[in-house]
């Protein structure tokens, strides 16, 4: 009896002996994807995302916001995420609702220019941050025209612009024409609507980067109503026209003045004639910097027609009357291909000084030019 206990024991203080763990079993290190953000970024923006989609890079930065590529998990589509942190202040909330309101608002309308216009998906409002989810539309216009590298140049600092595969097909005036077409179909609508975007450059329209295939406007966050009230803002002076660059950083009711000496049209239609004329010169309107690129067919020293230390407003109005006085001097002065004069003729009528002057979307839109 005394010897069976002691067998017994013994079984149960022998030692436990590994589990046997095949290879299936093991799970391997999930790393998580970094992203390259600045300290400041990871300070605003962390590593939010709205649940049930996943990051997986930054597409751009805005000035209170954050841009990035996601993937719904329940159907892998991808869609643009603009993250907006409430750190960044009152202005850029309101700018965001702003944006959602006039997303929402298109959303309901049915019309052909809608198909130019980014389409909001979805909206988030959190503790943290508000998320507006965007169909993916392309890369800006900005990146796909130009890319401005630093260079040396006989020891000297300057930088060179060069043309990527859409400004060479923009060279093309038939395919030039057609980006300016559907850039008035949308003027048409939104001006049928009473809706001024105001903030129209290069950065807020979409392009596909290696053929032209037609056009994405974003970015309501300055937009208002014609018939509304409020301040406008100076992000983009250089594609404003002159009579909101006179009075945007003055106090009072804006869009009150800018409606009783204007168009529904009139303040869209200049920032359309000024990226116009932006391709038309090779170079970004606001490149005060050293430059060269090239023009007909040979390297020139360049810089851009609005070019301003500091982006000054006052110099920017001074070089808008300088540019627009004789547009078709200034066109065959710094033009980077050979433009017909119907153009010019319709950039003239689009950057009229007056703004009840201007031409009209409509109007735009039989202009002999697009009978090339």
């Amino acid at each position: 009896m005394r010897a069976a206990l002691l067998i017994e024991n013994k079984k149960k203080s022998q030692p436990l002996l590994p589990l046997n763990r095949s290879k299936t079993n093991i799970q391997p290190k999930v790393e998580k994807p970094k992203f390259t953000l600045t300290k400041e970024e990871e300070k605003t923006y962390g590593e939010r995302f709205p649940t049930g989609f996943k990051k997986l890079k930054i597409l751009g930065r805005g000035g209170c916001a954050l841009v990035w590529l996601g993937e719904d998990i329940s159907n892998g589509k991808k869609l643009a995420v603009k993250q907006i942190s409430r750190m960044s202040g009152p202005n850029a909330i309101e700018s965001c609702k702003r944006e959602i309101h006039f997303g929402t608002i298109l959303n309901e309308l049915s019309h052909p220019a809608l198909d130019s216009i980014i389409h909001l998906v979805d909206s988030k409002t959190e503790k943290s941050d508000i998320w507006a989810l965007y169909e993916v539309g392309g890369t800006s216009l900005s990146k796909a025209l130009f890319q401005v590298k630093g260079e040396f140049v006989k020891g000297e600092r300057m930088y060179k612009i060069e043309h990527p595969n859409i400004y060479r097909e923009f060279m093309n005036i038939k395919v030039l024409s057609r980006f300016i077409y559907e850039f008035m179909q949308v003027l048409e609508f939104l001006s049928s609507q009473n809706i001024v975007h105001s903030d129209l450059k290069p950065d807020n329209i979409l392009v596909n980067t290696e053929k032209y295939e037609g056009i994405k406007i974003i970015d309501f966050g300055s937009a208002y109503y014609f018939t509304g009230s409020g301040s406008i803002n100076t992000a983009t002076p250089e594609y404003m026209p002159p009579e909101a660059l006179e009075i945007a950083h003055c106090p009072g009711d804006h869009i009150s003045h800018l409606s009783s000496i204007s168009r529904p049209w009139s303040f869209d239609i200049w920032s359309a004639g000024m990226i116009i004329l932006e391709i038309i010169s090779g170079v970004p309107l606001w490149m005060s910097l050293k430059s060269r690129t090239e023009k007909m067919g040979r390297m020139v020293l360049c810089r851009g027609l609005l070019a301003a230390s500091a982006r000054d407003p006052e110099t920017i109005l001074k070089l808008q009357a300088e540019t627009t006085y004789n547009l078709s001097s200034t066109i065959s002065k710094y033009a980077a291909f050979s433009v017909p004069q119907s153009l010019v003729d319709l950039v003239t009528k689009m950057l009229d000084w007056d703004p009840a002057n201007r031409i009209s979307p409509s109007e735009a839109l039989t202009h002999e030019f697009f009978q090339i």
